[in-house]
């Protein structure tokens, strides 16, 4: 009797174990497919790309346009834009589409640099609070240069379908003019945001050539200057422009085959490099739990200090070497 109702409970308990487990199967696997439906998925990128037409039509008037942006708007304005840092700070936060002013930047810049101070200060005295308050301030600069390196690599894959689209606007008969616009509404931003941008400047008054000249100012390209270039002379001595963007695309296309083939036969090197890199400070890591004792004698005694000071700077300078030999500019 006993053993029959432990077996009845055995059964319901599988049985509800079961049912649960189905009911968050059939769940996720229709959440899935709600993410995963292209209808939605094309609506969703719909939206996204009538949202930023707007914005830049909102956003871009005649007197943005045509009056270059400058710092010289109050008096620490004035004072900021005689720094070339400055200068080259604010060209950067409109390569990477920041909409931030130069204040704001410097002041997050400022908290980012007191805050590590106070945490380094705090926690290892005055060299750490100095230390910390140099990482502070490199980290909102880090920050920028890595969303800006992102934005320009993402245009520079948009390029050659960009010009191909151009190309075929052209073959059809199109202006240029008229091609800037139809690849502005086609692409995805950037370089659907910048191309726009590009052609509401020539819709404004200003000159094609101070518009595209423009453009290689906020997109700092080679591939694109060499866009820039080649319509540029096509502008002043005639020719099969059709034909050169045509050969510019199938040229960024086969480089970005090269740089890939590179990366693939670099990447046993660039692995070794990191492995060598990891290898020594997770050693030490490891000693650090295992015998605390005996590896804390290599930070308290004054030669075992110079040692790892020495074994740091021959760890950098080999990274280094690494570094520049398997980064190879294609």
């Amino acid at each position: 009797m006993v053993s029959e109702l432990f077996h009845s409970i055995d059964s319901s308990l599988l049985m509800l174990i079961f049912l649960i487990f189905l009911s968050f199967f059939f769940l996720i696997r229709g959440i899935l497919l709600f993410l995963a439906n292209p209808e939605r998925l094309h609506q969703r990128r719909l939206k996204q790309r009538l949202r930023e037409m707007e914005g830049l039509e909102s956003s871009l008037n005649v007197n943005t346009l045509l009056k270059k942006a400058s710092l010289e708007k109050s008096f620490l304005d004035r004072i900021l834009v005689k720094f070339s840092l400055v200068n080259r700070i604010q060209l950067m936060m409109q390569q990477a589409n920041l909409t931030w002013k130069m204040g704001t930047f410097l002041v997050v810049t400022l908290l980012s640099g007191l805050v590590m101070a106070g945490v380094g200060l705090a926690k290892w005295g005055g060299w750490g609070g100095l230390a910390g308050g140099g990482l502070g301030l490199l980290i909102p600069y880090k920050i920028l240069a890595r969303r800006r390196k992102r934005r320009l690599q993402k245009f520079e894959k948009q390029l050659p379908d960009a010009l191909d689209l151009l190309a075929r606007g052209l073959r059809a008969g199109h202006a240029f003019p008229s091609g800037l616009q139809q690849v502005a509404k086609e692409m995805p931003d950037p370089l659907g945001t910048e191309f726009f941008r590009t052609f509401r400047e020539f819709n404004h008054g200003l000159d094609l050539n101070n518009a595209l000249l423009n453009l290689c100012d906020r997109i700092d390209l080679r591939d694109l200057s060499f866009f820039t270039t080649a319509v540029l002379i096509q502008r002043e001595t005639g020719g099969n422009l059709t034909e050169i963007l045509e050969k510019i695309s199938i040229l960024i296309r086969e480089r970005f085959k090269l740089r890939d083939q590179v990366k693939a036969l670099t990447a046993e090197g660039r692995l070794s490099g990191l492995i060598l890199l990891i290898l020594p400070p997770l050693l030490a890591g490891i000693l650090m739990l295992v015998n605390p004792a005996y590896e804390s004698q290599l930070f308290q005694h004054p030669t075992g200090r110079v040692m790892c000071t020495v074994a740091l700077g021959f760890q950098l300078l080999g990274m280094w070497c690494i570094h520049k030999i398997v980064n190879i500019k294609v």
